[in-house]
């Protein structure tokens, strides 16, 4: 059962009405609809408020929980809630938008309310949906949860530009390389105890950036592994397969391309052999990128990206960009912007997990170099993105996010399937690099 009202409340009367209205349907609300699953009580209620809504719309999405649904089955309601109107030809998007529609949750004893309000040039307008809670079972319940953690790697009082754990091939123990401007570290060690094995100086070419940004990445070469570190200028290599306590490292100019490529796009294995146009008067990308089989992107400006598949057998190409605007933006092959998030920070990587075989966007929270960050995690599927409502706490503002290791080609995931993110400690001045891995359970 639905109902409509159209109402012209100043803002506060909204809220107000809206608050009445919940205690009203919680004593008697409308007779309940039946629904097999949550996912299909989220399409019945979409296609209400799709009913109020103008077409072909920007339409801004908030979801507010009353009810005692749990955090995961929220994201899946939200979710086929999004999948829905957007099938309707409409654009969800984080950013301000033309219209405005917040879904609260709510129940009385027997039935969960689902309550959309609609506003429109200070217009509000009201769709209800009612459904039976013994009738609406949660068709993700066999699902693994997920939980967050971080772990410090490394620390030192240079600054850290990226760190990778390395293939280790047979190796029994594990083995980091660090990057730092002015040298690359490789460190041997067993639980995140790590002895240097030997450190390679950085040839300095011209002014030195305020900002460095570089990447490492791991590759095979005619059976051998190297280590390549990759910087918008210049590009320089080891060779693994040798003792590396008498290896030696080679360095080349990039030209003029100031590409930076590799890892950058981290995560999944459609686009390792790619690059992308750096600005380094400026230190973002300029949105023009550079991929495999001749493939090419250009998009907004954006301080870092990352690519999203959905399964290994169906392997669609997605990317999530942290824009230079202040707007993260999720994208399709073709460039189509799918949906657009404000508030998140200038970091953002993407991994597919081994423990539930799904693919996770990371993000760092906006803010400045005085302020203590944190990673919030979000699920990636049917081409929406839900946030987890998991969040890990940082000691100091994040100054990069990448995989923790570079997948090896055709895989989706490498011994280590998390993600690196390094701060800068506000109490200590150091600079600290933390594994975000995630843990599953029933």
């Amino acid at each position: 059962m639905s109902a409509k009202l159209k109402l012209s409340p100043p803002p506060l009367r909204g809220r107000l009405f809206l608050f009445s209205l919940l205690g009203f349907l919680f004593l008697c609300g409308p007779a309940a609809a039946r629904a097999d699953s949550l996912e299909e009580a989220a399409r019945n209620f979409a296609r209400r408020v799709n009913s109020l809504l103008p077409s072909h719309n920007s339409v801004s999405l908030s979801v507010r929980n009353l009810s005692s649904l749990n955090a995961e089955q929220i994201s899946h309601f939200s979710q086929a809630v999004e999948g829905e109107i957007q099938s309707r030809g409409h654009k969800i998007s984080s950013a301000a938008a033309g219209v405005l529609l917040r879904v609260t949750l709510s129940e009385n004893p027997a039935s969960l309310l689902a309550i959309g309000e609609v506003v429109e040039n200070g217009q509000s307008r009201i769709a209800l949906e009612s459904f039976s809670l013994a009738e609406v079972p949660y068709g993700g319940s066999n699902s693994k949860k997920v939980t967050l953690s971080r772990e410090l790697v490394w620390k030192q009082q240079d600054p850290i530009l990226d760190l990778k754990f390395l293939r280790s091939d047979g190796q029994k123990k594990e083995r980091i390389a660090v990057l730092s401007p002015n040298a690359l570290s490789l460190y041997e060690g067993e639980e995140m105890s790590w002895s240097l094995v030997k450190s390679f100086p950085i040839p300095r070419s011209g002014p030195q950036s305020r900002d460095p940004r570089a990447q490492l990445f791991q590759v095979n070469g005619d059976g051998h592994p190297n280590l390549i570190a990759d910087f918008p200028n210049r590009f320089c290599s080891i060779d693994l397969a040798g003792t590396l306590d008498s290896t030696n490292m080679d360095c080349n100019g990039n030209g003029e391309k100031e590409l930076i490529g590799g890892t950058l796009l981290t995560a999944g294995p459609f686009l390792i052999d790619n690059g992308a146009k750096w600005n380094s008067s400026r230190n973002y990308f300029t949105g023009e990128l550079f991929g495999e089989s001749g493939f090419r992107w250009h998009i907004e400006p954006f301080y870092s990206a990352a690519v999203l598949g959905l399964k290994p057998e169906e392997p669609t190409i997605f990317l999530i960009a942290a824009g230079i605007d202040g707007n993260a933006r999720l994208l399709d092959k073709s460039e189509k912007e799918i949906r657009s998030f404000s508030g998140w920070g200038n970091e953002v990587a993407t991994f597919h997990s081994t423990c539930n075989d799904d693919w996770y966007i990371l993000a760092s929270t906006r803010g400045d170099w005085t302020e203590s960050d944190k990673i919030t995690a979000y699920q990636f599927e049917d081409h929406s993105v839900a946030s987890l409502d998991q969040i890990v706490a940082l000691p100091g503002p994040v100054l990069s996010l990448g995989s923790e290791q570079v997948p090896a080609d055709a895989d989706f995931a490498g011994h280590h399937d998390g993600a690196i993110v390094v701060v800068r400690n506000l109490k200590t001045g150091e600079y600290e690099a933390y594994r975000i891995s995630m843990a599953c359970s029933r």
